[in-house]
């Protein structure tokens, strides 16, 4: 079920270590691109373009909210990447880790493309997926379940005419594999047209999603 809702909302009416897994992509912020509107990513009910304080204060608060619905067992996959502002690159582990939750490891998304437009830098291919963990214990891990065992996953981007920044099936696949089990919960915050959602359904894992855009559910 996805909601049509804001997320820290939304996360405010899930219980305390109700979430066996989340898997979730926030807007990125600008990418970096203020200077070209034609580039930077569009949606349609939200505009991705805050004060980078204000940005990063935002998701530490969302990662805290996220830390509480999880259960000590349980784990997050959280897609982001590096962002250049003003001609200095923004890591998100400036913000994860002042957040509650652990970092448990760093996933590399190798997309092997890339949007960017600019010729003062070297093209970036490839983005991070964090895997989160509500202690410093080791979650429940299925490894056997993926076809690899590495830190590296070579994944090609997926496309959609209705949303700029959709999940690949086979990113959204593994996250789900490697850490749950059927009947399983699975939360997707920032849900978009549904991938998560439509893969947690495949797997028979139970779904819960938050999305602000009514027209995106519609889909």
């Amino acid at each position: 079920m996805i909601y049509n809702i804001d997320v820290l909302e939304g996360l405010k009416r899930l219980d305390d270590n109700s979430i066996d897994t989340i898997i979730t992509s926030p807007p990125y912020n600008k990418y970096g691109l203020s200077k070209f509107k034609h580039r930077k990513i569009k949606y349609n009910t939200y505009n991705d373009d805050m004060n980078e304080d204000d940005y990063q204060n935002w998701q530490i608060e969302i990662l805290n909210e996220c830390h509480r619905v999880l259960k000590p067992s349980g784990s997050m996959f959280y897609n982001h990447k590096n962002r250049r502002v003003k001609c200095k690159e923004h890591i998100p582990q400036e913000f994860i880790l002042k957040s509650d939750l652990n970092l448990y490891q760093t996933i590399i998304w190798n997309r092997n493309q890339s949007p960017s437009i600019f010729n003062t830098f070297l093209m970036p291919t490839y983005e991070y997926i964090f895997w989160l963990t509500k202690t410093n214990k080791t979650p429940k891990v299925f490894r056997n379940r993926l076809d690899t065992i590495k830190d590296i996953w070579n994944i090609t981007p997926s496309r959609s005419k209705i949303h700029p920044a959709t999940f690949p099936e086979k990113l959204v696949e593994n996250c789900i594999l490697l850490s749950t089990n059927e009947g399983d919960l699975v939360l997707d915050i920032f849900s978009g047209i549904g991938t998560t959602a439509n893969v947690s359904e495949r797997l028979n894992r139970d779904f819960i999603g938050f999305e602000i855009c009514k027209e995106y559910i519609k889909k």
